[in-house]
């Protein structure tokens, strides 16, 4: 057995050199720059770098901004992948074409998807066509209001096919006998769903809670490409704030900044693994 033990260590050496030596030492590193006042003197400044940061207001604006789209993206993909999960679940015709159709985000290069909204949101694109056809103005739509909208839109898009993923594999191993025992008993097709679906779901849903959180601070390549690095304000999150502080070379304000952004995320992680448990302990 220790000998087996042994082997797997060797096998797992490489890659925990690789995140050792490409994440964990430069994370380290990078708090190094969050403490000292800047590049030149490098004098210890304490936490002045994150006191500067949590009273910038572009830092505050792209939080909010973050924020919000977090709030928006998580709880419409998890709500949307699991009802067409569920739907895929009762199809007994077409199953497969449909599973095909859903999967296609996953294998499209963002750089194709955005592009293909582009061409959709564009100031002179389809979208704005019609509606200067159905005779409303461009300004409807291409307000700064909206632009949130379009990228919470080009998020699900891209990312629910990915959590219809998750819940289908969770609903594979629910038992049907258990709906065959509601159904006797005379429950419907919703009290079935909070019985049986939900709570045997329960931990595919926490899987997919936390990589929707994490997901949803990865979409600052879709922005950039849509958007540019200096979006409107509707639209600036904290990545591009992050990116703007490193063409500056102002790494004690991008190392400052990324730990906050690094404990803020710790702690929703953790809230999220607190709640998993208090639920799995009470069903079990």
């Amino acid at each position: 057995m220790k000998k087996r033990i042994h082997i797997y260590w060797l096998f797992l050496l490489p890659s925990l050199l690789g995140v050792l030596l490409f994440y964990v030492i430069p994370f380290l590193f990078s708090l190094y720059y969050a403490l000292v006042d800047n590049l030149g003197a490098r004098r210890f400044a304490g936490l002045k770098n994150f006191a500067a940061a949590l009273t910038n207001p572009l830092f505050v604006q792209a939080a909010r901004n973050t924020l919000l789209f977090t709030g928006l993206c998580v709880p419409l993909g998890m709500a949307l992948a699991l009802f067409l999960s569920l739907c895929l679940q009762k199809m007994k015709r077409g199953r497969v074409p449909a599973v095909l159709a859903l999967l296609v985000p996953l294998v499209v290069p963002s750089g194709s998807i955005v592009y293909f909204w582009k061409v959709l949101f564009d100031q002179n694109g389809l979208l704005r066509k019609l509606l200067l056809q159905a005779g409303f103005g461009s300004e409807l739509v291409f307000q700064s209001s909206w632009t949130m909208a379009v990228l919470v839109v080009v998020f699900l898009w891209k990312n629910v096919s990915y959590n219809i993923v998750l819940f289908w594999s969770g609903l594979v191993w629910i038992p049907k006998t258990y709906y065959e025992q509601m159904a006797l008993e005379g429950a419907g097709a919703w009290r079935q769903f909070l019985s049986v679906t939900w709570v045997y779901l329960s931990p595919t849903t926490f899987v997919v809670l936390l990589m929707s959180v994490v997901n949803s601070f990865k979409v600052f390549k879709e922005i950039y490409m849509l958007y540019g690095p200096y979006p409107s304000t509707g639209v600036y999150t904290l990545q591009h704030y992050m990116n703007n502080q490193f063409q500056a070379l102002n790494l004690p304000q991008l190392c400052s900044a990324a730990y906050i952004l690094f404990l803020a995320v710790s702690m929703v992680l953790l809230v999220v693994f607190r709640l998993q448990k208090r639920v799995t302990d009470a069903y079990q």
